[in-house]
């Protein structure tokens, strides 16, 4: 029959039907059908199934017409190693949407793995809903703060003139600080055994956290596709104590860097708050000696949090929900002071605009 859908997971040998389908869905976002993108982000996912790509498509005739992608990952939940998926990409085609598609395709690969995170927006109405009908709670909001730094840089109907954009910067120097580099802050260009030292001793400080080892660092901020990420790490003598993941913006036409991030940022139990300082403080002062329009970051964590407000960074106003499902241990999962997440640990980091190309 034409109008059967079949729900299934996604077979190597329709990876090109997959990719039609998000050219015509994304037809205003190329880099969401870019092969080197897609093999990026699902053919070398590092907790990949061997045997299973982790998308789920929804199949009328030979034609895809829905999916939802994932990013399988491993959580540390009270030591125990759990994994999950972070849906990230979940869309129908216009004209097999209100058939209840989506939902049974977020049924389906829980039906694999049952165990779910999503960062979601609380524009995305219909989503929220589709998702807490399959089983997702909103466990809280996750809070972003950002620091002005050459604010000029980031508002495009200023930036755009060289004379105006330079003069209120110039009039922001007094509020912007200065900071001496830090000697015990180094940049990072691999992630070797010392991040694996590091990262036992450190995930033992939260109850719920997805795990960072080497092989899923170097996959997120060595090898993603046309972007580059700046790494710093924080050590007393050859032991790590702590890292820092930024990324510049492409700098606009006439040069400037409209925003900086920091994609993710981790520390040891020993000294924490010494340990976050110091990478913060060093993420500052790169950004002002490339005069980054601002610095940007999503943090759930009450330490991190703290020190940033301590550095002069805003809250602002931000509907990112963090959603989980799980049918085990809800009581622990589903309360956000068990969790540590960071903007690197979703799709946050991951569908920026590219900064190489």
């Amino acid at each position: 029959m034409p109008d059967e859908i079949i729900i299934e997971n996604l077979k190597l040998s329709d990876k090109d039907k997959a990719i039609a389908f998000l050219r015509r869905a994304y037809d205003d976002n190329p880099r969401m059908s870019d092969e080197s993108f897609w093999d990026w982000h699902y053919l070398k996912a590092p907790y990949k199934d061997a045997e299973k790509l982790p998308i789920w498509v929804a199949k009328s005739g030979e034609q895809i017409v829905g999916q939802v992608g994932t990013i399988p990952v491993e959580v540390s939940v009270e030591g125990v190693q759990s994994k999950a998926i972070w849906v990230l990409d979940m869309i129908v085609a216009p004209e097999f949407r209100r058939r209840g598609l989506a939902k049974k395709l977020v049924k389906a690969a829980h039906a694999e793995i049952p165990f779910g995170l999503v960062i979601n927006t609380a524009a995305q109405e219909g989503s929220t809903k589709l998702l807490q009908d399959a089983g997702y709670k909103i466990i809280v909001n996750v809070p972003r703060f950002h620091k002005p730094l050459f604010p000029a840089n980031d508002i495009r109907e200023i930036a755009k003139f060289n004379v105006l954009r330079k003069a209120v910067n110039f009039a922001f120097a007094p509020f912007r600080p200065r900071f001496k580099k830090n000697e015990n802050v180094r940049v990072v260009e691999k992630f070797d055994s010392s991040y694996e030292k590091f990262w036992a001793e450190a995930e033992t400080q939260w109850s719920c956290i997805v795990r960072r080892d080497v092989k899923y660092l170097e996959w997120q901020f060595l090898r993603q596709p046309e972007k580059k990420f700046d790494i710093i790490g924080y050590y007393e003598g050859a032991k790590l104590l702590g890292y820092a993941v930024l990324f510049f913006r492409k700098a606009g036409a006439n040069g400037a860097v409209p925003k900086a991030a920091i994609s993710d940022i981790c520390y040891h139990p020993s000294d924490s708050k010494k340990i976050i300082d110091a990478l913060l403080q060093e993420s500052l002062r790169i950004a002002l000696e490339r005069q980054a329009g601002g610095l940007v970051t999503d943090a759930l964590d009450g330490l991190v949090q703290e020190r940033l407000e301590h550095f002069g960074f805003w809250r602002v106003k931000n509907p990112l929900q963090f959603m989980v499902k799980s049918d085990e241990r809800q009581e622990l999962l589903y309360n956000p002071k068990n969790w540590f997440l960071t903007r690197g640990d979703s799709d946050i980091s991951i569908f920026e605009n590219p900064n190489l190309s």
